[in-house]
């Protein structure tokens, strides 16, 4: 009796050691899915019929990004939720969401004055 005891035992843990490294790389896809892509710089024309942000890099001046966003777009000013056509040139920016090649379809912009 003890000897099938432990055997059930060990079976158990054998089993509990084999899944928990599965669970843990689990947990780590995940986090890597909901990392979202990041463009920082200041903005300099706003296409409102288009719906995009053309921004311009704090350190490289001349290289020129392109944010396009949609009606799903959550905006921040100084912190507080603000609108599309609040967003003006020369406003610092912080857009979060996905590339689409070189340009970055954000779900979130923040918007703060220089």
């Amino acid at each position: 009796m003890p000897f099938t005891l432990w055997r059930t035992f060990m079976n158990r843990r054998t089993l509990i050691l084999s899944a928990i490294p599965f669970g843990l790389a689990g947990v780590a896809f995940a986090q890597k899915a909901a990392k979202q892509d990041r463009l920082s710089g200041v903005v300099k024309t706003v296409d409102a019929a288009k719906m995009t942000i053309e921004m311009r890099g704090r350190k490289a001046a001349n290289v020129v990004r392109l944010i396009m966003y949609d009606a799903n777009t959550q905006f921040t000013l100084q912190g507080k939720p603000c609108k599309a056509d609040e967003v003006k040139p020369d406003l610092n920016i912080v857009a979060l969401g996905k590339f689409e090649g070189v340009n970055l379809k954000a779900a979130k912009i923040a918007l703060t004055i220089r």
